[in-house]
């Protein structure tokens, strides 16, 4: 699952309103050093020990912010960690979900730090359905709802509609539209592409853009395939236009049967 939604207070003027799976908004362009990347890693270590250990398997997924039109297989779940950096703002998300009754059934926690704001934390569930059109093309809809510490406390909806083409096995091509409901705001469109390429068996790359209703940003990143069930994210992003906001995004994801 790659879409996540979520919301921050308004007051943040350099914060979206929501995050598509997969970028929420990150405030000042920053060079992470190497000592701020030993402790990103740290930071995520320590969320998994303290998230994964209770469960007795994992998940996949990941932070992107297009999502692909494909469901998990019927009986499988999947957890879903990951940390983010900017200069100002920190993020850290956990998100399972499971394959039930025909759809993907997820939940999406949240915690946001923004520099020199309160910290919110947020709540959402998502429902997402994905059928093939013919072999190697399918689309889906996605829906999520989101509830904040701030106020309002529920924060409003999205809805999303996912198209993915894979014209061969190392290679696929996501495309995004939806809206986003926003509950004592106007309404915003978000869209957006993405391109995975998987030149081993161990390693995918991938670039994207999308608009999350404010705001155009920009994503390059890797992961690497531990095994069939478990994967490591890294990637950098961000944002264009007036502000040059980035930041650095690493994820864990673990897939498993329930």
């Amino acid at each position: 699952m790659h879409f996540a939604l979520l919301c921050w207070s308004h007051t943040d003027p350099g914060t979206p309103t929501f995050h598509d799976s997969r970028g929420p908004s990150r405030a000042g362009s920053h060079r992470p050093t190497f000592a701020g990347l030993f402790r990103l890693l740290l930071a995520l270590m320590a969320t998994a020990a303290g998230v994964l250990l209770p469960w007795p398997s994992q998940a996949a997924g990941g932070h992107h912010g297009i999502d692909d039109a494909a469901l998990l297989e019927p009986g499988q779940c999947q957890l879903e960690t990951w940390i983010e950096q900017g200069r100002q703002r920190q993020l850290q998300h956990l998100g399972p979900a499971c394959h039930w009754l025909g759809l993907e059934w997820g939940l999406n926690l949240d915690r946001y730090a923004p520099r020199g704001n309160p910290v919110v934390r947020s709540a959402g569930l998502q429902l997402k359905w994905a059928q093939a059109l013919r072999p190697g093309l399918s689309w889906g809809i996605v829906w999520a709802a989101n509830w904040q510490s701030g106020s309002p406390r529920f924060a409003g909806q999205s809805l999303l509609l996912p198209l993915s083409w894979t014209p061969r096995e190392d290679l696929a091509l996501h495309l995004n539209a939806g809206r986003d409901f926003n509950r004592g705001e106007p309404d915003r469109p978000r869209y957006g592409l993405a391109l995975e390429w998987q030149p081993s068996a161990r390693w995918q790359g991938l670039v994207e853009q999308w608009h999350d209703g404010q705001q155009t940003r920009r994503r390059v990143g890797l992961r690497h395939l531990i095994d069939a069930s478990l994967s490591v994210d890294l990637s950098r992003a961000q944002a264009l236009g007036a502000t040059h906001d980035a930041w650095w995004s690493l994820g864990l994801n673990w897939v498993f049967a329930r």
